[in-house]
């Protein structure tokens, strides 16, 4: 079923108005499914095709075609969403590599088990349609390196039918569960990192449990400065809130619950921040970009620590619409429903920097 495009301004600086890009999202998607009644599946097919006359790179982890690194679907059964319960992935800024090439032309696509992915327990029938974020560089953008401001494209599907059997709870129960001893302190757990790995994560948690308490602080006096907008958006009664509640969830399990950080990544992972899984409070995976980040500041390990704590279920099950300060300020500009509910937003107004009152 051929997807329906809503075009995003294109905000490459090297994207040139002659260019066979500039009056459209040249990227056809498709999605198809076999599964029926009488023989159930697990899977869907999803395509991408570039109709235009020019290479057009895409960011992978925004693609099925590597495997879910995030939520793309969204999936229902009789009309309730239907939670992703796999491993969110926190992406650092991205650079070339993290591109994939699509020539003109050319048709990617992958299978995609979404039964792995999201809680798909139940038999049934399954409503499926993509709902994605699609950042790209145009070909000639490749060489550039290192990436700046990028073109966007916000799309959605029309939906498919998807019969499945169901699998085992305990099957959902189990993704994202810690291996290896576990070492216990005051401050928090650790599973498989070394002795000076567990004293950064120490210092990185005592600041991210400063950042959650002056957040708290900020949001519980009612303040709707600067900070707020920026992060947030206009001021609304029902979205301060969800903040505001989201900020004390998150300053109430860094101060009275046990979080453990494994330093055992994903290699699939190692170049991310970290990653945890919704519905497993309050494992934090710690991969690459974690351990050079600094301790505080933008993009910190402290802040890293607020981002993850937010996608856990019980603090708000904030999702990654948008990755990045420029991405994030966009997304509050433009779309403050979005952006209270996006993980970056909250670690940037909990980073505060620069600093705004």
């Amino acid at each position: 079923m051929t997807l329906r495009m809503r075009g995003i301004a294109m905000l490459l600086g090297v994207l040139c108005a002659g260019s066979a890009l500039a009056g459209g999202n040249p990227l056809v998607v498709q999605m198809n499914t076999l599964a029926t009644k009488a023989s159930p599946g697990e899977t869907v097919m999803w395509q991408v095709t570039n109709t235009s006359d020019e290479a057009v790179l895409v960011l992978r982890w925004e693609t099925p075609l590597y495997g879910l690194s995030r939520s793309l679907f969204d999936v229902r059964m009789k009309g309730r969403e239907v939670p992703y319960v796999d491993a969110t992935v926190h992406w650092g800024h991205p650079e070339a590599k993290d591109f994939i090439r699509i020539e003109p032309g050319q048709t990617l696509s992958a299978e995609v088990n979404l039964a792995a992915s999201y809680a798909m327990s139940k038999a049934g029938r399954y409503e499926i349609s993509y709902d994605a974020q699609l950042s790209y560089l145009l070909g000639e953008a490749e060489k550039g390196g290192h990436v700046e401001d990028l073109g966007q494209w916000q799309m959605d599907s029309d939906t498919v039918g998807l019969y499945t059997t169901g699998r085992s709870s305990s099957y959902y129960e189990n993704l994202g569960r810690p291996t290896g001893p576990i070492a216990f302190n005051k401050a928090a757990a650790y599973a498989n990192c070394s002795s000076s790995q567990q004293s950064s994560v120490g210092t990185a948690h005592t600041s991210a449990r400063s950042y959650a308490a002056n957040s708290a602080s900020y949001l519980n006096a009612g303040t709707v400065g600067p900070r707020y907008t920026t992060w947030f958006g206009s001021y609304n009664s029902s979205r301060y809130n969800t903040v505001r509640d989201h900020f004390n969830k998150i300053q109430n399990a860094l101060d009275t619950k046990t979080t453990t950080y494994n330093c055992a990544c994903d290699p699939a992972y190692q170049s991310a921040f970290a990653y945890v899984y919704s519905n497993q409070p309050y494992q934090i995976y710690l991969c690459g970009a974690f351990w050079a980040a600094n301790n505080t500041g933008t993009d910190s390990r402290a802040g890293t620590i607020i981002h993850e704590q937010s996608h856990f279920t019980v603090n708000g099950g904030t999702r990654d619409y948008a990755y990045g300060q420029s991405a994030a300020k966009r997304l509050a500009q433009t779309n403050p429903k979005r952006a209270i509910q996006n993980a970056d937003n909250h670690e940037y107004f909990a980073e505060n920097t620069p600093a705004q009152n």
